[in-house]
């Protein structure tokens, strides 16, 4: 099997059996699993949305999480056969009343999009105050996840 890492707003999407891995703290990865295909794709996005200024990319949740949909519906998925996970989103460091933690913010997004695209959300392994190591499988929807207490 092959594998890639992500180290960090990236989105990959892999046409034959690949272990996909990456690391996320207050960040988040969304996998993606076509259980029709046997097709899966692994984002892992920064911050929860674009503001209009600067580049306009993947390191935003809300253009991300679009574009990874986008990306495996132009392989032949159905949003139908999607199946979709959340990891992240760890709240480091504490956060101020007056805000919500970004990585809060970050899954929110997460799942707002997904919600909006009606596209299944399977495992959501969210907060706490801990970094995450995810192993995505892309052609069974295999995720492993591991905490990362450094």
């Amino acid at each position: 099997m092959d594998k890639h890492i992500i180290i960090s707003e990236e989105i990959y999407i892999a046409d034959k059996p690949t272990e996909i891995v990456t690391m996320v703290g207050s960040s988040v990865a969304v996998t993606l699993y076509d259980r029709v295909l046997k097709i899966g794709g692994l984002l892992h996005f920064f911050e929860p949305e674009w503001n209009g200024i600067g580049i306009k990319n993947v390191r935003y949740g809300d253009v991300g999480v679009s574009k990874l949909i986008q990306l495996m519906l132009e392989k032949g998925s159905e949003k139908r056969n999607l199946i979709a996970n959340i990891v992240g989103g760890a709240t480091l460091g504490g956060f101020s009343i007056d805000t919500l933690p970004i990585g809060i913010r970050n899954v929110q997004m997460a799942k707002k999009i997904l919600d909006r695209e009606d596209i299944a959300i399977d495992i959501v392994e969210v907060g706490k105050e801990v970094g995450r190591y995810l192993s995505f499988k892309s052609d069974t929807g295999e995720i492993t996840i591991r905490e990362n207490r450094a």
